[in-house]
C-alpha cells in the first residue's frame, strides 16, 4: 500500500463501523493508564522528555496529576486496576502517597510497570508502596556501577537507586508484605553489556526479578558482543541493534496483535491533566476529550477516539487530525496491510 492517503478532517462516523460509542458507564474499560507525572529529573539521550523546554516546544505538557482529580475519576467510574507510570517519574508527584492510599481504600490495583528511575524516594513514599500494596513496579537501571549507569541515565545516581530499593525492602520486612513485586529492567547497550553478570548477582541479592531489553535506538551505543548478550539475557532471536519497529514485526508476523493499539479499548492512556492520549505510545497529541472536565464516558466517546479505533481495524481511512496517523505502528499496519482484529468493545477484565 505504501504512502498514506488521508481522508478529510473527521466530523462523524458511519454507523456501519465496528467501533461505536459506549452506551453507559458499565461498558467502559475496567483498566486505565494514568500518567501521574510527566516531570523527570534525568536526561536520557533517547527520551523525548530529556529537556523540558524541548518537550514543551514539541507539544508535551509537563505536570503532576492532582489527588482531587484522581479521586474524582475513580469515584465516578467502576475501575479495577490502573497503570500509573509512563513518561515521567511518579515519585516527583507530591500527591503520590495520597493516591496510593485512596486506591488501596477503593480496592483498586495499581501498577508502575512502564517504569520508574527511583532516584528520589522519601521514607513516606517507600512505606506507602508497601503499606498500600502497589502491585508491581519496574525500575529502569541500565548498569551495575555509577560510571556505567550514568552514561545513559544522565543525572542519575546508581548508589541512590540501590539505597532506595533497600529502603523498600526494609518496609517489606516490616509489614511482611511482598508488594510491590519489583523488576530490574536493564536495557543492553555497548557500554554496559560487560556488567550484565554483575547486575544479575545484585538483583538476586536485592530479591528483584531481572529483565533485559534491547536498545530501542540502534544508533546509540550499539551492542558489541551480540552472541554473549543473547546468551546471558535470553533476549533470544531479537537483533539487539534493530529498531523497535523491526522488532515488533518479528514478534507480530502472522496473527497481528498490535499491543499499543489495543490500549484504545483495553486501557486508554490519560495524561496528568485529564487529556485523552489513547495509548501509551502517544505522549502529546490529545484525542479531544478530557476525563476530568467531561467525565470518562464523554471523553472516551469523543469522535476522534472512536474514529481511531476504526482506523487501526481498517474500517476507516487515515485522517490528518487523528494522532494515530503519525504513529510508526499505524504506518506499519498500513504499509503491510495487517490490521488489528476488532476487540468488539471488550475491556480488560
Amino acid at each position: 500500500m505504501g504512502r498514506l492517503f488521508y481522508s478529510r478532517k473527521v466530523v462523524k462516523l458511519e454507523k456501519s463501523h465496528l467501533s461505536e460509542e459506549y452506551k453507559n458507564k458499565s461498558e467502559l474499560p475496567k483498566h486505565l493508564r494514568l500518567d501521574l507525572s510527566t516531570v523527570c529529573q534525568l536526561k536520557c539521550p533517547s527520551c523525548y522528555m530529556r529537556q523540558e523546554e524541548e518537550a514543551v516546544k514539541n507539544g508535551c505538557k509537563i505536570g503532576n496529576m492532582k489527588f482531587e482529580n484522581f479521586k474524582k475519576l475513580v469515584d465516578e467510574n467502576d475501575i479495577e486496576d490502573i497503570e500509573i507510570s509512563n513518561s515521567g517519574e511518579i515519585f516527583l508527584n507530591p500527591d503520590l502517597v495520597k493516591i496510593l492510599e485512596y486506591a488501596h481504600k477503593k480496592h483498586i490495583r495499581l501498577t508502575a510497570d512502564n517504569g520508574v528511575n527511583l532516584n528520589n524516594l522519601t521514607e513516606e513514599q517507600a512505606e506507602a508502596l508497601v503499606k498500600y500494596e502497589l502491585a508491581s513496579m519496574t525500575i529502569s537501571l541500565d548498569g551495575a556501577s555509577q560510571e556505567t549507569y550514568s552514561k545513559y541515565r544522565i543525572g542519575g545516581d546508581y548508589n541512590k537507586v540501590i539505597e532506595n530499593i533497600e529502603k523498600i525492602n526494609k518496609y517489606k520486612n516490616k509489614y511482611k508484605n511482598g508488594c510491590p513485586h519489583i523488576v530490574w529492567k536493564f536495557i543492553v547497550f555497548g557500554h554496559n553489556e560487560h556488567e550484565i553478570p554483575r547486575a544479575k548477582k545484585e538483583a538476586k541479592r536485592l530479591k528483584l526479578e531481572m529483565k533485559f531489553d534491547a536498545n530501542w535506538d540502534p544508533k546509540y551505543s550499539p551492542v558489541k558482543d551480540k552472541e554473549m548478550v543473547i546468551k546471558e539475557t535470553n533476549i533470544q532471536s531479537l537483533d539487539v541493534n534493530v529498531s523497535p519497529c523491526e522488532q515488533l514485526k518479528e514478534f507480530e508476523d502472522g496473527d497481528v496483535d498490535w499491543f499499543f493499539c489495543r490500549d484504545l479499548w483495553d486501557g486508554p492512556q490519560i495524561n496528568w491533566d485529564g487529556q485523552i492520549l489513547g495509548c501509551c505510545a502517544n505522549f502529546k497529541e490529545n484525542f479531544g476529550g478530557n476525563a476530568f472536565k467531561d467525565g470518562l464516558l464523554n471523553a472516551l466517546n469523543n469522535p476522534k477516539m472512536i474514529y481511531a479505533k476504526n482506523m487501526v481495524t481498517n474500517n476507516a481511512k487515515p485522517a490528518k487530525d487523528i494522532p494515530c496517523s503519525r504513529c510508526w505502528v499505524y504506518r506499519d499496519m498500513y504499509k503491510n496491510n495487517k490490521w488489528l482484529k476488532s476487540p468488539k468493545n471488550e475491556s480488560k477484565k
